[in-house]
């Protein structure tokens, strides 16, 4: 049990920002940008979907998502978060603005960075008080749980004794225990993330944590909602955080998964109680730690650019809205026009571009280690700092020698420390992919 490979984090975060006195002139502002954007489709008797308007949050575009429960509903170009206003007039026992954080945002840039992000966009409407409304607090585990079965469970609680299973006779994809607001989820992420838009962004998560993705993954976690985390006197994001650890470990011991072979048949079927825990459960139970990724956080400049692959698909989306935008502010564009900036669209592809440097703060040093003479390339900055400059490769988009070169390179240092490892490891699944180690010979295949 000493090797299986884990990693603890959230999930899913839901949380309400308390407004202050201000917060009624931000929900009259974003009704105004609706309406105007409306009227300008309407004008033109064109007909609109919710994801043709979008509001402005200081320097931040959102696209309206639709109105549910009273909220207005909006996420950002990433879809990192979707945050909800209301009128504060209305439902009064809610908080004006939901927010739900999606795992886009949790699993690249992190909550910390999210949080802060949205503090600084509302600064001027909330006050400091955030109450929570649902976590999810789970652990990643690299161990197939396949075998587990619900019968396998003891809690001494009623109200967790709703079980639901989904598998076969042989192997059980997925397990759920108990009904909001406290349930337990185990299911096998490896087959969920096959026909998840999460897929690249998780193996992305998981190769940087060291997982094989070969092997299965299975997930562990417990989604809790408000009215549970008050009986632990947790209201606040602050409170919860402070408390996650005693949360995760309580909610395992509210439901155990035991070790069937540790009793008799007579007594699993009269006392399960007698049972020992199993080794798994005790496993993750005892390891728990989630510092390192409260702490993953990014730049708010980094956050607020957008991370997308473009595509035709992108392209053909971009180009159908602008020409809609033309059409509404009385731009007149026919063919001959669009063949025209076409063509000079190719041209321009077609000239030098400038060579003037980039201004740069910071100057390149090379360092020299005393006991090996080996030299490496710092970045010294105004402030004294010396930084190693990161430098990688993304080996989908280098050409089979390319990639061949680089492997080699990535091989003789992947002994050095745990992220020469993982940057080999990535390279050597894309040669991989590619066939590539098929021609190589025998004596360096056993190198790999």
């Amino acid at each position: 049990m000493n090797n299986v490979k884990k990693i603890y984090g959230i999930d899913t975060l839901y949380f309400f920002f308390e407004t202050n006195e201000n917060y009624d002139d931000l929900f009259l502002e974003i009704l105004d940008q609706l309406e105007d954007i409306k009227g300008k489709f309407q004008k033109k008797d064109i007909e609109f979907e919710n994801k043709d308007l979008y509001i402005n949050l200081k320097d931040m575009q959102l696209n309206f998502l639709g109105k549910q429960e009273g909220f207005y509903w909006f996420k950002d170009s990433n879809d990192f978060f979707r945050i909800g206003f209301k009128d504060k007039y209305k439902n009064r026992g809610l908080n004006d603005i939901r927010v739900q954080l999606q795992g886009n945002g949790i699993y690249t840039f992190g909550i910390s960075s999210i949080i802060k992000l949205l503090q600084e966009l509302l600064s001027d409407y909330i006050t400091s008080y955030v109450p929570v409304t649902r976590v999810d607090i789970n652990c990643f585990v690299q161990y197939d749980l396949s075998f587990i079965k619900k019968d396998m469970f003891v809690t001494r609680k009623r109200k967790y004794s709703t079980i639901n299973e989904i598998g076969d006779a042989n192997n059980t994809q997925t397990i759920y225990i108990g009904k909001e607001p406290f349930k337990l989820r185990i299911y096998n992420k490896s087959l969920e993330l096959k026909k998840s838009k999460k897929f690249e962004i998780m193996n992305e998560y998981f190769l940087n944590h060291n997982f094989n993705l070969e092997e299965t993954i299975f997930n562990v976690e417990f989604e809790l909602h408000r009215t549970h985390l008050k009986q632990f006197n947790i209201n606040s994001l602050e409170e919860l955080f402070a408390n996650l650890k005693n949360l995760f470990i309580t909610s395992m011991n509210e439901i155990k998964l035991i070790d069937v072979n540790s009793v008799s048949s007579a007594n699993l079927s009269n006392n399960k109680y007698q049972a020992q825990t199993h080794p798994i459960w005790n496993e993750i139970i005892n390891d728990f730690n989630i510092d390192e990724f409260l702490q993953n956080s990014l730049p708010l400049e980094r956050l607020k650019r957008k991370i997308s692959i473009y595509d035709e698909n992108k392209f053909e989306y971009e180009y159908i809205a602008l020409l809609r935008k033309a059409y509404i502010n009385n731009l007149t564009l026919d063919t001959e026009n669009l063949n025209e900036l076409y063509f000079k669209a190719k041209e321009s592809l077609k000239k030098t571009t400038t060579t003037k440097e980039l201004k740069k703060d910071y100057i390149e040093v090379d360092v020299i280690h005393e006991s090996t003479n080996e030299k490496e390339n710092f970045r010294l900055f105004p402030d004294g700092s010396l930084i190693k400059p990161l430098r990688t490769e993304t080996v989908a988009n280098l050409s089979d020698y390319e990639l061949l070169v680089y492997l080699d390179k990535t091989s003789e240092k992947q002994h050095l420390s745990q992220r020469d490892n993982h940057i080999y490891q990535v390279a050597y699944k894309e040669a991989q992919k590619r066939n590539l180690l098929l021609n190589i010979s025998s004596k360096e295949a056993m190198q790999f």
